[in-house]
């Protein structure tokens, strides 16, 4: 199953929310301090950030083809 990029960023920004949610929890001591809390913050913020930008990109780069292809396709010989 392929996601697609909205739902790529979309997820990846969910996981960054979630860490930065968790982070919060942890300053204010309603969560305790945990190696568990620290290390799934950290792995959302990495995996968030890393989900994000492949949609990102994953978005650019097809808006970029489209555009040249229709470009090319409407240049005059």
């Amino acid at each position: 199953m392929r996601f697609s990029t909205k739902k790529m960023i979309i997820t990846g920004g969910l996981l960054l929310l979630i860490s930065v949610i968790v982070s919060a929890l942890r300053v204010a001591k309603i969560l305790p301090a945990s190696f568990i809390f620290d290390f799934f913050s950290y792995t959302c913020l990495v995996a968030g950030t890393f989900i994000g930008m492949m949609g990102i990109f994953t978005h650019v780069k097809g808006t970029v083809d489209s555009r040249r292809s229709s470009d090319y396709r409407h240049r005059k010989p």
